[in-house]
């Protein structure tokens, strides 16, 4: 779908307008004397921001109380956001689809007043652990960053960390774009969460419709807890 270079930027500003209004004080003054970990353990999504190179990733870490092999066939598949997790995405058309690569076209409705942009993203997945993803096409100029799971409590828990990066591709301060992505990320990660649950504990069904990369056939290593983790 082609969009004007002048009707992507007032999407996009429509778009980081609607996240500003939305942000919850929580996500806009993060206490750092507070117990990251307590705060985990007690339900919290803990949002801070990370340095990788010259960019600054937003970050957003929840505790799920499944294995990763259970969390990882949800995470991956972007039938499972449409819908369910993210009622914003309302169209994905998967382009290329293996078991470490995808390719897919993303529709979402971010706001009455401007209700479809679609974007291209690319999305890398390593051992039933990792993605890192990357937009390729679309609205916005740049668009990237990772979901990493490490297993905690013996490997019966999961740590999920959630990082994204934007540039709109036209002039927003990126302390803005920072505050916005931080209201985002919480309600995407309970959304999982609360999805997760509902098919783990609830007996919920998974998506049918489902790409390469979540056959939890792959998913041996991510059951094993890390160096380092609870």
């Amino acid at each position: 779908m082609y969009i004007s270079k002048k009707l992507g930027s007032r999407v996009v500003a429509a778009m980081t307008l609607a996240l500003l209004a939305s942000l919850p004080l929580s996500a806009r003054n993060v206490d750092s004397t507070i117990d990251v970990q307590k705060r985990l353990s007690q339900g919290e999504v803990v949002v801070g921001t990370k340095n990788d190179g010259d960019t600054r990733f937003v970050t957003g870490t929840i505790i799920i109380n499944e294995p990763p092999s259970r969390v990882w066939p949800v995470m991956v598949n972007p039938f499972e956001f449409k819908g369910k997790i993210s009622p914003r995405m309302k169209a994905v058309e998967v382009v290329l689809d293996k078991a470490e690569l995808s390719i897919l076209k993303v529709t979402l409705d971010m706001s009455f007043l401007y209700p479809n942009f679609t974007y291209t993203v690319e999305s890398r997945y390593q051992n039933g652990q990792r993605i890192d993803f990357k937009r390729i096409g679309g609205v916005l100029r740049d668009f990237k960053g990772s979901w990493e799971m490490n297993p905690i409590d013996n490997g019966n828990k999961t740590e999920l960390t959630y990082s994204m990066y934007i540039d709109p591709g036209f002039f927003v301060p990126q302390w803005i774009m920072r505050e916005g992505v931080k209201g985002e990320l919480p309600r995407t990660l309970k959304g999982l969460r609360e999805r997760v649950h509902a098919v783990c504990e609830d007996s919920k069904t998974l998506e049918s419709h489902t790409i390469c990369a979540a056959n939890s056939n792959h998913l041996q290593t991510a059951s094993t807890p890390a160096h380092g983790t609870l």
